[in-house]
């Protein structure tokens, strides 16, 4: 089966994103990345009914280094339960700035963390002292 440039480029960013974090070598970080994306396939998101035990662990584990993200909803079962229903999903964003070295972004900063320190002094300021 021959894959397709978006396979091809989503395989490499989340290999190469789990071997930064992770710190296996590449030929690991694809088998692990061939593992997780056959369950995604082109979904971004799958349900954990889904998933083996085994895999279940290391989903946990690529959660854990901010990989992989869950997700949850409920729902009414005719009897009046509630049914919680959980999710896996890429964590895209964060799989891209891992893998292409994106430095993470910081908040703004603000108007008066930008002012000098002498703009804080009640003392009138002296040109050329």
């Amino acid at each position: 089966m021959m894959k397709t440039e978006f396979e091809t480029s989503r395989y490499e960013l989340l290999a190469r994103a789990i071997s930064k974090k992770v710190g296996v070598d590449d030929a690991m970080a694809g088998q692990i990345s061939l593992r997780v994306l056959n369950y995604f396939g082109f979904e971004d998101s799958i349900i954990d009914n889904a998933l083996d035990q085994d895999d279940r662990k290391l989903f946990y584990f690529l959660q854990d280094v901010a990989i992989l993200k869950t997700d949850w909803e409920e729902a009414i079962l005719p009897s009046g339960r509630t049914w919680r229903i959980f999710y896996w999903s890429l964590n895209n964003e964060n799989i891209a700035s891992i893998a292409l070295d994106v430095p993470s972004v910081k908040a703004e900063e603000g108007l008066y963390e930008t002012l000098p320190q002498d703009m804080w002094s009640r003392e009138p300021m002296t040109q050329g002292t």
